[in-house]
């Protein structure tokens, strides 16, 4: 089963609640694999919402018994403060933010850098590492998420 296949299967339910679907990771387990669904909110997701869209999402991939032809785990949640980014569309709203970043091939001796996002069009992406400039198109990324800034989290909490 194709990862677009599932997101087709998986995003009506999920508008239905008044949420978007961030992203969906295909996890391989010891006895069963993994369906980890990531959604979000203008307001934030709840624990609430989650719970609803996993029922939903419980009893609508039940019906279409030829969606995975195996038993799995469903797993529906936020994608946190250090969220995981599925497309580069996602990056846009994050200018100026720190990354970790983990590059499918290594560019200057390095696959693991934490960059700042520039700029984003399209698919290419700009950061800024060292001092650097790194243009990178986002399937050049195996992995992209953000980096939390706690200083700046603790100080909008007091």
């Amino acid at each position: 089963m194709r990862i677009e296949e599932i997101e087709n299967a998986i995003e009506p339910v999920v508008i239905s609640h008044g949420c978007e679907l961030w992203g969906i990771d295909l996890l391989r387990g010891k006895r069963r694999p993994t369906i980890r669904v990531y959604i979000d909110a203008i307001a934030g997701a709840t624990i609430e919402d989650c719970e609803k869209i996993a029922q939903d999402l419980n009893y609508e991939l039940a019906l279409n018994d030829s969606f995975i032809d195996q038993d799995y785990v469903l797993e529906v949640s936020t994608p946190g403060i250090d969220r995981k980014f599925f497309k580069a569309a996602q990056l846009t709203s994050f200018i100026d933010e720190e990354f970790n970043l983990k590059l499918r091939e290594t560019m200057n001796g390095r696959k693991s850098v934490i960059a700042k996002l520039l700029n984003v069009e399209n698919n290419d992406i700009i950061f800024k590492c060292d001092d650097e400039q790194l243009n990178l198109n986002f399937l050049d990324l195996d992995l992209c998420r953000l980096k939390p800034n706690f200083d700046e989290l603790m100080r909008g909490n007091k």
